[in-house]
């Protein structure tokens, strides 16, 4: 294992690759939250009363 090497390209790309896989699960999830929230809940500064 003294000759492992990583190509610095590589781990950049597949840092890039996952932390887009992370925004993408957040607004997901934030996305179906709003949706599914109920429309007199009150909550946040947008709330329609």
């Amino acid at each position: 294992m003294g000759n492992l090497h990583f190509d610095a390209l590589a781990i950049g790309a597949l840092v890039g690759f996952g932390s887009l896989l992370v925004i993408m699960a957040g607004i997901t999830i934030w996305v179906v939250r709003k949706a599914y929230s109920t429309p007199s809940s009150g909550e946040g500064p947008d709330a329609q009363s």
